[in-house]
């Protein structure tokens, strides 16, 4: 299972919401393969405003590390 993560202002990275094509919320941005995750990181990159840093997560694997925040 591959889900689609953004890094929170905490340094703290956490799945974005899954929004069809109607723009009705529908969970979370979690999928069966890769591709499907990178497609739709693809999509919500392009609705965002500011831009954020996005990652896909592969859930088979242990938990990402915090990533500090250079000051």
């Amino acid at each position: 299972m591959f889900s689609v993560k953004k890094l929170g202002k905490n340094g703290m990275w956490g799945t974005v919401s899954l929004i069809d094509e109607n723009g009705s919320f529908r969970g979370e941005a979690k999928f069966e393969t890769k591709k499907e995750a990178e497609e739709y990181l693809k999509k919500f990159k392009g609705r965002m405003k500011k831009p954020v840093e996005l990652m896909v997560a592969d859930e088979s694997l242990p938990a990402e590390p915090e990533i500090k925040k250079k000051r």
